[in-house]
């Protein structure tokens, strides 16, 4: 089987879970036998260009002839039997698909957010829950200028996405990166159930050169990611206030608008410590590190990389469980506390908990393989291939 694989990768400005994922899956596929071909734009481009280049872009972001003819050519020296689409805003479009399925090539789209129906991609808006945008009626993502506060690039992105979701509807095949987004696929974004697909996204497990001890081991409980209220960051720190475990450390690593507060806490509590942001080969010598991980999502997170990774670990973690992580982390594998800092802080102090601790490590690790390991996730992705290579191409 040949795959060419379609991803507009964002920018290496900021780490991306999204283009980790892409690039293990493109390596997986790899190496269970699969030819591999990659069609890449990066936003590093839109850095680069400058302001002319950068206003060509948005421009061309609802039908990109260029990304077209790539795409063209693209298909005439790989011959794929299948074209898996990951992200194609802002520099790829719709054209990209479009040129796929003018010749009868079936194509799979990865989701991994609300895009299709809200120019965010979070439905959130001004760090709170936000549905005003509904299919075929989506004016409020403009008025309030959702994509990069601005009501020019808003407006061009809703015709892009808008686009796309209806072409998407009818003519490709979606893979929901949580059973939660799945659903709102489904009875939020209109698309037909059988037209949607379930896969978890993979998590490598830790590389053997890596030294990992016993969760219990350790003192530590560690977030690792961006810093926002959206994020949970105060929600976090408000639990954290209410823990009073005098040698259990909260390691914090990353950056974002949140940071300050982070800073000012660590400054008032020793028991914080203030990583800030590390290479990313380095975040895995933090998850060895760590007792438990705490992800305090305070919204719904499509699929939750933070917890997945935690498990293949096997440290379990403390959630919110909004979202896709609830599928993550269950009784066995962690704690489940919704947007409480007193549910949250009384699940950081049972961590501190060796006995609680290490019954949950041991099922961390038990699901990481049975749900989100290389082997369990790249066979599920080879069914969906082959279940739309030998179905009727629809027209």
């Amino acid at each position: 089987m040949r795959v060419l694989v379609v991803h507009n990768r964002y920018s290496s400005r900021v780490p991306s879970g999204e283009n980790v994922s892409v690039g293990s899956e493109i390596a997986w596929l790899r190496d269970a036998g699969v030819a591999v071909d990659v069609l890449e734009a990066t936003n590093d481009d839109l850095y680069e260009g400058g302001a002319v280049r950068q206003a060509q872009i948005a421009l061309s972001s609802p039908w990109s002839f260029s990304a077209r003819q790539r795409m063209e050519a693209a298909l005439d020296a790989d011959r794929p039997d299948v074209v898996h689409v990951h992200n194609l805003f802002p520099l790829l479009s719709s054209s990209v698909p479009a040129a796929a399925l003018r010749r009868g090539i079936p194509v799979v789209w990865t989701v991994r957010n609300n895009r299709s129906l809200c120019v965010a991609g979070t439905h959130m808006r001004d760090e709170a829950p936000c549905h005003k945008c509904k299919p075929g009626l989506r004016i409020a993502g403009m008025r309030y200028r959702c994509y990069k506060d601005s009501l020019a690039t808003s407006a061009l992105m809703t015709a892009a996405t808008a686009s796309f979701r209806a072409m998407a509807r009818r003519r490709v095949t979606a893979i929901a990166i949580s059973q939660s987004l799945r659903n709102w696929l489904i009875d939020e974004a209109h698309f037909d159930p059988e037209r949607v697909h379930l896969k978890y996204n993979g998590i490598a497990t830790p590389s053997p050169d890596l030294t990992v001890p016993p969760a219990q081991d350790s003192r530590t409980i560690l977030y690792a990611g961006y810093l926002a209220p959206y994020k949970g960051t105060p929600l976090l720190l408000e639990a954290w206030r209410k823990v009073k475990v005098p040698d259990l450390e909260l390691r914090i690593v990353g950056d974002g608008p949140s940071a300050d507060d982070v800073r000012a806490a660590a400054a008032e509590d020793s028991r914080i410590r203030f990583v800030g942001t590390v290479p990313p080969d380095e975040v895995a010598a933090h998850f060895a590190a760590a007792r438990a991980v705490v992800v305090p999502s305070a919204w719904d997170e499509p699929f939750g990389r933070l917890a997945a990774e935690s498990l293949s670990f096997g440290r379990p973690v403390v959630t919110t469980g909004l979202g896709g992580l609830s599928e993550i982390v269950d009784e066995t594998t962690g704690w489940i506390t919704g947007p409480d800092p007193v549910a949250m802080a009384a699940a950081l102090t049972d961590a501190a908990d060796d006995l609680s601790l290490t019954l949950r490590a041991k099922g961390a690790t038990e699901r990481h393989l049975e749900l989100f390991s290389p082997e369990a996730t790249i066979e599920q992705l080879l069914e969906i291939y082959r279940s739309v290579t030998t179905a009727p191409t629809s027209k």
